[in-house]
């Protein structure tokens, strides 16, 4: 890949990586640098390279709505083909590319931000962990296509951990609440499993059957703040099968 052009503002800029399939059904990619230029009009500086040019492209374009790209936090989430990535600021998601944004409030019912923000075969969720208020409360939300060309987030899994039980390592029980838990990833496509990080193990949660597993001890996990974005390729394309009169001419 050819090297990125240099960057001269102050500003750090946003990364992102986006996989697809083209039209004929190749896998293709994109790197994208987003830089914000000016205040007044929203102007972003976006920086893009393509497999298929094998090119950087330079563009400048204006965004409908204001955000602001230095409280982004976490890195960045592809989502039917933009960047997403939740402003801390105004507590949204908003995605990006080149030509298209889009924003999305987070869920009403959700009042301390987000714990992990990432996706689980194809979905969008974001986990919560109330903390101090219900130190041992879980939330998952996904954002569903309830409604033609709307999206909503809806409450998947509500579990607590003082309800759950261990299949192994029980001497992690008195850890299973806030702030000694961080959620590390989830499953890539089973949406009832969460990886967490109690104390200084990897821990499977079920959400669904209520139960912890101790998977990994880590002792150096005990002093950081650990995560994984987990980066999955598209599924490939499904073939149709021929029909069989088709066949048979």
């Amino acid at each position: 890949m050819a090297c990125t052009p240099p960057v001269h503002q102050h500003e750090t800029p946003l990364h992102g990586f986006i996989c697809s399939y083209d039209k004929h059904k190749q896998l293709t990619y994109r790197v994208l640098r987003l830089l914000k230029i000016g205040d007044k009009n929203m102007e972003i500086k976006v920086d893009m390279f393509s497999l298929d040019t094998r090119e950087w492209t330079k563009s400048l374009v204006s965004c409908p709505r204001r955000f602001d790209l230095s409280f982004f936090a976490t890195a960045a989430v592809v989502y039917k083909d933009l960047l997403f990535w939740w402003e801390i600021k105004r507590n949204r998601i908003v995605g990006c590319d080149p030509n298209n944004y889009r924003f999305f409030e987070l869920p009403v019912q959700m009042e301390h931000g987000i714990d992990y923000f990432g996706l689980c075969g194809g979905s969008l969720r974001i986990c919560e962990i109330p903390g101090q208020e219900d130190p041992s409360l879980l939330r998952v939300w996904v954002l569903k296509d309830v409604v033609k060309n709307e999206d909503k987030w809806c409450l998947e899994h509500e579990v607590y951990f003082n309800q759950m039980t261990w299949k192994n390592s029980t001497w992690l029980t008195e850890y299973v609440k806030s702030p000694y838990v961080q959620v590390f990833a989830y499953h890539p496509n089973d949406g009832d499993i969460l990886y967490l990080v109690i104390k200084s193990g990897i821990v499977l949660c079920n959400m669904q059957r209520k139960t912890l597993e101790m998977l990994h001890d880590f002792p150096m996990l005990a002093h950081v703040c650990a995560c994984a974005h987990t980066s999955v390729l598209p599924w490939w394309p499904t073939p149709i099968p021929s029909s069989p009169l088709q066949n048979a001419t």
